[in-house]
Order: structure tokens, then sequence, then C-alpha cells
């Protein structure tokens, strides 16, 4: 009896992993691995030096539960819109260029470099009546925010921007930041379009980490509040495991 016994838990655990992962009509536990692109606008002590700019992201969340959600994401920061421009102009010529070590005009180009890790909680609830793991998504963050301005030498031959003194002017600024996500998640039936999209704002709450700011001829100790509003698109890859109603029946 025994023997017969296991067998028969051998040949339904055998059955209930063999079984079809059904989204259509069942709540089901996954891994989700995502690359998303966000389009976001600045706001606060961030609109004053940089511009529009763009973010690239990679996010693994598990999916659990009643479409709850946990996981960690990372993302990269980069614009060309400067607008605290103004840095280098004690070191420019009248005529607004550089003077390289071979005594003849080179050119700097600026841009914004950073990036965002954070630990992301959330949910789905179901709407729409598409299946009960898509719907709305809403996703809290906590996490480090870092951007600076990156100075890139065209022609490499500015000794003023050498080694070290380069930290002088990038205005290298990070801190703890926060994020709020409400959007849309669409989980398809066919495993092919899986997507979510909607509006994300990231506070910022950092400070200059400088010993020195060359050009101003001080140390900037001053509190920023750094707020990026973004527009985010993503694509993700679902990795099922068990359905919701097997995971807490077997």
């Amino acid at each position: 009896m025994r023997k017969l016994s296991l067998l028969f838990c051998l040949l339904s655990l055998n059955s209930v992993a063999q079984k079809k992962t059904n989204i259509k009509d069942t709540l089901v536990n996954a891994r989700i691995i995502s690359a998303a692109y966000t389009y976001q606008i600045p706001a606060a002590d961030m609109a004053k030096r940089f511009g529009n700019g763009s973010t690239i992201e990679g996010n693994f969340l598990f999916k659990f539960g009643k479409n709850w959600l946990i996981g960690a994401t990372g993302s990269f920061l980069f614009s060309a819109n400067i607008r605290e421009d103004t840095i280098l102009d004690a070191l420019k010529t009248t005529s607004g260029n550089f003077i390289s070590i071979n005594g003849i005009y080179s050119s700097i180009v600026l841009n914004e470099r950073g990036y965002l890790l954070q630990g992301k909680f959330g949910k789905i609830i179901p709407a729409f009546h598409v299946n009960p793991n898509s719907g709305i998504m809403t996703i809290v963050g906590v996490g480090f925010m870092q951007h600076k301005i990156k100075i890139q030498e065209i022609s490499n031959d500015l000794p003023q921007f050498a080694g070290d003194y380069v930290k002088g002017y990038d205005r290298l600024t990070n801190g703890i930041c926060t994020s709020q996500f409400l959007g849309f998640a669409h989980f398809d039936p066919r495993k092919l379009l899986n997507f979510y999209t909607g509006i994300e704002v990231t506070e910022g709450f950092t400070q200059n980490r400088r010993d020195w700011n060359f050009d101003s001829h001080a140390r900037d100790n001053s509190q920023r509040l750094d707020v990026l509003i973004g527009l985010k698109l993503a694509w993700f890859l679902p990795l099922y495991g068990h359905t919701y109603q097997e995971f807490y029946t077997h």
C-alpha cells in the first residue's frame, strides 16, 4: 500500500509539472526579466542642470501571490542637453574656444551621465477584462541616484582637464532616491507580446560630492531635490512557475 501511495504521488506531481501554464483565467507566479526605455523631463533642481533625457533600464522582478511584485532595477541615465553649461567659461578664449597643449583650438562636449539602483515593490490590479495577470500596475521604489556632467575632450589634448582636474567641474552628485510608477502591464497568453508602460516619477535627495568647484571657487554643500518625470515602455520575458491555485494546493 505504501508503494502504491508513493507511486500515485509521483504520478500526480509529474502531471502537475507537465501541465501547460494557462494565464487566460488563472493567476500565475513568475520571474520577470525586462528591459525598459524611459523618456524623462527633469524638474526641481535637476531642471537647472539638465534638459530632457533618457534612461535605459534592466529589471528583475518576482510576481507572486495575488499579483504582488518585488525585485530590483538598474538604470543608466544619459542626455546631451546641459543647461548648467557655463562651468567652463573661465577656461575659454574670448572667441569661446579652448587652447590645446599644442597651441591650437580644441573642443569639449558636455553630456549628462548617471545611474539609478533601486529595490521595487508593487502590484498588478486586474483590469479591462484582459486576463487576471494583466491590468493596472503600481510600483514604488527606493534606492540610490548618481549623476554628473561628463566633460569629453574631442582631441584629448587639454591639460586643464587631465587626471583629477576634471573633477573640479563635473558636479558629481548622489544620494538616496524614491520612485513611483503607474501604468498598465500585459501578459500575453502566447508569451510573445509581454509589456508594461506608464508614467514614472523619481525624486533624488542628493548633494554635490566634490570637495571644490573650480569655476565658482567654493564648495557646494547645498541639499538638492532632483526630480525626473518619465514615460516608460518595457518589454519583459516571464518565466512561469506554478499557478496560484497549484502553488497553494500541492
